[in-house]
């Protein structure tokens, strides 16, 4: 069985058994790693403190490869833009990752580095207020010689605002 796998940035075109692919694959796959005096989740990029309806906000955090999150179901979003609600003291999810206003990008760096960028395109039908968005994902650590161990971890931007006219 021909299989090609991504491996710092380069593709390796092994050939393999289907009983050493299971055995193989977590070696190749590299541990996650964050910029000195950065942790994941941390933000890079920050939101801008106001939008208006039809701009897009973006905000890009330290990141890890979204397949630890795929393979670990605890969180069941990789995002989320939520509005504070006054009345409730609360944040409301009102998008997450389904929805087609947002947008999730991975940005794959060197040895184990990533960033995640996440856009809202802000919809003619967002009530005035302020928001946030906020990123779910997974870390992989893998000390030598030692089993790999996926760890959860999330942020949220500075809140913002959006209002419909300047």
């Amino acid at each position: 069985m021909r299989q090609h796998l991504q491996f710092m940035d380069h593709t390796l075109c092994l050939h393999i058994s289907s009983s050493s692919e299971a055995l193989l694959r977590p070696l190749l796959r590299i541990a996650d790693r964050t910029p000195i005096g950065k942790n994941f989740g941390d933000v890079l990029q920050p939101a801008q403190p106001t939008y208006r309806v039809g701009e897009v906000a973006e905000v890009t955090f330290v990141g890890a490869n979204p397949k630890n999150s795929a393979e670990n179901q605890t969180h069941q979003t990789f995002l989320t833009v939520e509005k504070y609600e006054v009345t409730s003291a609360s944040w409301q999810t009102v998008h997450n990752d389904a929805s087609w206003e947002t947008r999730f990008y991975w940005h794959k760096g060197l040895l184990g580095h990533s960033n995640a960028t996440i856009q809202w395109h802000i919809p003619d039908t967002a009530q005035p207020g302020i928001y946030r968005i906020r990123y779910f994902g997974h870390s992989r650590k893998q000390e030598f010689l030692k089993p790999a161990v996926i760890l959860p971890f999330e942020s949220a931007s500075s809140a913002f605002e959006v209002v419909t006219a300047w």
